[in-house]
């Protein structure tokens, strides 16, 4: 066997390799995978600097602002049976437009309590006659103790003033007395006397003792009437007191049949409002639209005959006309304090951009200047705790930043509609978004909401018309 050996010398660098050569990388390919390594290597460095506009995203519906403008649902305010229904599902309605008619179980009560209201107003009519009555009585009885109280202080004056001439006579008496008795001891001395011989008879003496005795009579005559002029006093001051007393008490007795009187009226008046409060309530079974709005379904049962219903039953639903209308959207919780922050610094709501449902749209979360389809909107005001499941609710109103952003009509744009909305902040670089996005706040998975927070089972506000 020949061996031969093969040194590197063997091989020249003449020698071609064909093959080798044929399945080799082109020389493009080489090119184009460095330059592609190159900019994954400089990729990085390039987004710190690309501008890039943060937005949050959020899903919602619109409803309208206003309580009042929601969806409510209409009551019945008396019980009976629903004779007439003057609107259909989807009937255009307006406020005081009648909806239904609930006919009392008793077909004579309208005309009951009218006759009860006519007699409670003659009885009202009576009792105010009364009491008309009454009070000129009360006048009549102050007037009367007015002047029998006059009457016996003018008695009583008086009788101070013949207690004055008492006195002043009983004076005059005990005056006359003492020169009655003065004269009598002179014509006594004068009778008596033995050295003179009688210059005055017995005759004289004897009229003289009758004159002192006469004086003594008066005086003590005077001393009567002046007593009595003291009693007549006090006999007039009882007088005042007993008229003032019974004046008192005929006044105070006429006023309580006064008070009687008026009480009557108020029993009156007061059954008299609870027979208007009915007939106006038997009034209330013409059921009346509260607002113009649209009738979106009937409630209560419309089967053969009528149903009977009672007050507080529902009866229709429906959905107010509104331009107040405003979208709730929520948002996650890591984005919340982004939206309260931008709304404290610059002292008004972030603006938003809406994708309504069934308005076809293209947004662009970074470059919003691309975006097209979408509408205009402005955070109206940020709620202060979440749903229960980590979202937080922000109102967005109406904001025409861009031409075509004016919300579509309220025909077609309805309360219910879905929306997604994205909430405009600041503008930063990508690298920096990318770096909130990825490190800023650790992912949470958010419990499933109940059943009762979804959409069929929100219980709407109910209305009792006027």
């Amino acid at each position: 066997m020949i061996h031969s050996r093969l040194t590197p010398s063997a091989f020249s660098p003449k020698m071609s390799f064909g093959a080798l050569q044929r399945v080799g990388t082109p020389r493009l390919a080489r090119w184009i995978a460095r330059l592609l390594l190159l900019g994954f290597l400089l990729l990085p460095l390039a987004l710190l600097s690309v501008p890039w506009q943060q937005t949050v995203r959020g899903r919602g519906q619109v409803f309208a602002f206003a309580p009042t403008e929601r969806k409510q649902v209409v009551t019945a305010l008396v019980g009976g049976q629903v004779k007439t229904w003057y609107v259909v599902e989807g009937s255009k309605v307006k406020a005081g437009d009648a909806i239904a008619d609930i006919e009392d179980n008793d077909p004579d009560l309208t005309r009951r309590l009218e006759e009860q209201k006519k007699f409670l107003l003659g009885r009202r009519t009576a009792a105010q006659e009364e009491v008309a009555e009454q009070t000129k009585t009360v006048g009549a009885q102050e007037q009367a103790m007015t002047a029998t109280i006059e009457a016996a202080r003018a008695n009583r004056e008086a009788a101070g003033l013949l207690v004055d001439v008492a006195k002043e006579t009983q004076k005059n008496s005990e005056f006359a007395l003492s020169f009655e008795h003065k004269r009598f001891e002179m014509f006594e001395k004068l009778f008596k006397d033995k050295q003179f011989g009688g210059l005055e008879s017995e005759l004289s003496r004897d009229e003289a003792k009758m004159r002192a005795d006469r004086a003594a009579t008066d005086e003590k005559r005077a001393e009567a009437e002046v007593k009595r002029a003291k009693a007549s006093v006090l006999t007039s001051d009882s007088l005042i007191y007993q008229a003032e007393a019974n004046g008192l008490s005929a006044v105070a007795t006429t006023r309580r049949d006064l008070q009687r009187a008026e009480q009557n009226v108020f029993a009156v008046e007061r059954d008299l409002q609870e027979i208007e409060t009915r007939i106006e309530r038997y009034k209330a079974r013409f059921v009346k639209a509260p607002v113009d709005g649209v009738v979106q379904r009937i409630v209560a049962n419309t089967g053969a005959g009528g149903q009977f219903v009672k007050e507080g039953d529902d009866l229709v639903e429906i959905v107010p006309d509104t331009n107040d209308r405003v979208v709730e959207l929520y948002i996650d919780g890591v984005d919340a304090p982004l939206i309260a922050a931008h709304m404290e610094l610059k002292e008004r709501g972030p603006h938003v951009r809406l994708q309504f449902e069934g308005w076809p749209a293209v947004q662009f979360a970074g470059w919003p200047s691309v975006a097209t389809g979408t509408f205009g909107g402005r955070v109206r005001q940020i709620y202060p705790t979440d749903d229960g499941n980590g979202r937080f609710r922000i109102l967005v109103e109406p904001e025409e930043m861009f031409e075509g952003d004016q919300w579509p009509d309220a025909l077609y744009l309805r309360q219910g509609n879905q929306a997604i909305g994205w909430v405009f902040l600041n503008r930063v670089t990508l690298g920096y978004e990318l770096w909130r996005q990825f490190n800023g706040f650790p992912p949470v998975v958010a419990p499933k909401a109940p059943e009762k927070d979804k959409k069929d089972g929100i219980k709407l506000p109910k209305f009792k018309p006027a």
